[in-house]
């Protein structure tokens, strides 16, 4: 059993008889009455995503898992296909278990695939990612006198704001949880 502070995203836990995905969680303390956790269910059997309220000191079961650290290949459909580095196996994951679909894998990069019961169910994207700039266009000399930024698009396709001096070919950190531009490399 685990308290409601050790909640985390990603974990799989039993709610009402059910294997379920905590897909986001979000802790409030409000001025009057107890704190409580609000989080986002998805359902490993229907594939249905809820709401749901946790309380303080509540207690939730976490359900064994098999962890796996794969390497992303390739789309596949509805599906995004995975590489067991050491015995070469593929899995497919559909998009919905992956949080922001496409738009934070890259060929070759590394990623934790959950499994329960021998199927994946979950694709847990690291917090950072270092990607690079395909898409954007030059700064003129005077515009960065503020923080002013502009769009750029990564080898995913994915578009994010990006502070002026940023160049084409350059590789960038993203923040994954916010898609937000962290650091140059």
């Amino acid at each position: 059993m685990a308290g409601t502070t050790e909640l985390r995203r990603g974990m799989i836990i039993e709610f009402n008889n059910e294997p379920h995905v905590l897909i986001e969680k979000e802790f409030y303390s409000p001025g009057k009455g107890g704190a409580f956790n609000r989080v986002r269910l998805k359902s490993i059997k229907s594939g249905k995503i809820f709401n749901h309220v946790f309380r303080s000191g509540e207690k939730v079961e976490e359900l064994e898992i098999e962890s796996k650290t794969m390497q992303y290949s390739y789309v596949e459909g509805n599906s995004a296909v995975f590489m067991d580095p050491t015995t070469y196996d593929l899995v497919n994951v559909l998009m919905d278990l992956i949080p922001g679909g496409t738009d934070f894998l890259h060929e070759d990069g590394k990623y934790i695939i959950s499994f329960y019961e021998g199927n994946p169910i979950y694709a847990q994207i690291p917090q950072k990612i270092t990607l690079k700039i395909i898409d954007t266009f030059d700064a003129v000399k005077g515009d960065t006198a503020t923080n002013a930024s502009k769009e750029a698009t990564v080898e995913t396709g994915f578009k994010v704001q990006v502070p002026l001096f940023i160049k084409n070919g350059e590789r960038i950190v993203i923040n994954t949880d916010t898609g937000t531009y962290f650091s140059k490399e």
